[in-house]
């Protein structure tokens, strides 16, 4: 029942349809581990790349099956099912982002195809480490994409999710061996194929790519792993204004995938009458803007006395962990703590720390940083949809109480936030009772509020345990909105969840 089928009976064909760097060697690794198919790469979008200066999709595998090579191969192998992957290129001069690789419901029919969704975030991220720097190609391939996803709404398409598939995979292969008739084994997950070594490829092109030259890095972390990686580095390589670009033009698009989850997020959100929010490195760049404000002042200390640079820079490190340790919970103002640092980096290499130049180094550091000051990507659109939608807003951070009201009125979002709660004010650390002693201030209970936040010890923890609702930005993370806490890794995802309407 299970083993090679006649030689004489023609192997179906199967698609998944991705984006690059979605994922899509990954699934063909899957697949090559199962006895019953061939896997293979690219035949519509490379099928004609040896056709002198035509750029087209090669529709011979859909059109007549039986007479491609491919074919012909995998029915001589005995093989069931050909397996193929179909990028949607990244080559603007060829079009190659919007081909129609699937040009009819026939088509659809005949190949059951999947769709590899990830991430736009994510995967730009990548294009961008292996010097693919189009945006708008990248815009055009998801949008394509997703056309073919819902073009034919009465037959059944599918779609895969990339972040689902790497946080539960043996469900999401079950699921996608079930609607290609490939019997699920559960030695698919575990990789014993040397990578590429059991690909069939149409081309002698498509061989070296994967076994030859592997350019760019393409193919490092798959090919380095014996089983499906959850945690691939992030690189850290987009804007905030690439990322509201992405999230602009294809996130709904994205969230739309997550489907049950989605409906039941926004649920959950929309019954909670207050909104709680961290402030630094979740609705603003504070490690950035404070970065540049201590660089600038350290830099005028070694231009002044001659210091090297990274000798205060270090000692400057090492003074702010001893002296942050107690989340500014002393009521102190924010000039008081920047006063003791640097005069502790100044005194620590014996220099001079008269008023007049203290007094120069506090208002550099000041000017400097809240000139530097850059909303997160989608924060703006998220206070002003939640203040639409008749929720009060509360900031819950740690901080200075007079720091935090500058930058929040430096930001432009002092209009959208009812209360801010600093640890300075409340004289209270985060982890130490800060979120029961806001609650009981606005005279609220843990059901009334949902909270954002984008650090796991100070920020989840502590709220979770006080029974809130909790929402982890997590900037360098995969999205996972079925897991506890959900995990986004823009705000502007929260915005999408928030204003999703069930198609």
């Amino acid at each position: 029942m299970g083993g090679p089928q006649s030689l004489n009976q023609e192997p179906q064909i199967r698609l998944f349809v991705a984006c690059p760097r979605s994922g899509s060697t990954l699934l063909m690794r899957i697949f090559a581990e199962s006895p019953l198919c061939v896997v293979t790469s690219r035949l519509v979008l490379m099928g004609n790349t040896g056709s002198g200066g035509v750029f087209a999709p090669d529709y011979s595998i859909l059109e007549n099956p039986s007479r491609h090579n491919i074919s012909i191969s995998a029915m001589n192998s005995g093989k069931r099912l050909i397996i193929c992957k179909e990028e949607l290129g990244n080559n603007t001069l060829k079009g190659e982002c919007l081909y129609d690789t699937l040009p009819s419901l026939s088509a659809y029919a005949m190949a059951r195809p999947v769709f590899l969704i990830r991430d736009a975030i994510r995967v730009f991220d990548s294009w961008k480490n292996v010097g693919w720097m189009d945006i708008q190609n990248l815009l055009d391939c998801y949008v394509n994409m997703f056309q073919m996803l819902h073009r034919f709404p009465s037959y059944a398409t599918s779609c895969l999710l990339y972040e689902r598939l790497i946080r539960d995979p043996q469900t999401e292969i079950k699921h996608v061996c079930a609607r290609w008739g490939v019997p699920f084994l559960e030695t698919m997950l575990d990789f014993k194929q040397p990578f590429g070594s059991s690909f069939v490829f149409p081309t002698d092109k498509e061989r070296a790519l994967y076994c030859e030259g592997k350019p760019l890095g393409l193919f490092t972390t798959v090919e380095a792993t014996s089983s499906v990686e959850v945690d691939v580095p992030y690189h850290g390589l987009l804007s905030n204004a690439e990322k509201e670009k992405i999230e602009e033009h294809v996130g709904q698009l994205y969230i739309r995938c997550w489907n049950d989850d989605v409906l039941r997020l926004q649920a959950i959100l929309k019954e909670r009458p207050w909104f709680g929010f961290d402030l630094d490195d979740t609705l603003h760049e504070f490690r950035r803007s404070s970065g540049i404000a201590t660089d600038k002042t350290l830099e005028e200390i070694s231009k002044r006395y001659g210091t090297p640079l990274p000798a205060l820079r270090d000692e400057y490190s090492r003074i702010l962990r001893e002296k942050t340790a107690n989340a500014f919970s002393d009521g102190k103002t924010s000039f008081d703590y920047r006063r003791e640092r640097f005069s502790s980096v100044l005194a620590h290499f014996s220099l001079p720390q008269d008023q007049q130049i203290m007094t120069q180094l506090l208002e550099l550091y000041e000017v400097t940083l809240m000139a530097s000051l850059e909303l997160k990507c989608g924060a703006l659109q998220l206070l002003s949809a939640v203040k639409d939608m008749g929720k009060k807003i509360v900031i819950m951070t740690e901080g200075p109480q007079d720091a935090q009201e500058r930058t929040v009125q430096g930001l432009g979002i002092g209009g959208y936030i009812d209360f801010l709660a600093t640890t300075n004010h409340f004289r209270v650390t985060k982890t130490n009772g800060l979120y029961p002693r806001v609650l009981e201030h606005l005279g609220i209970s843990p059901g009334d509020i949902a909270y954002v936040g984008d650090n796991e010890q100070r920020d989840m923890k502590p709220a979770m345990a006080e029974g809130i609702f909790s929402i982890h930005l997590a900037e360098t993370k995969h999205v996972s909105l079925n897991s506890i806490p959900p995990q986004v890794n823009t705000l502007s995802k929260l915005r999408h969840i928030l204003s999703y309407n069930n198609p």
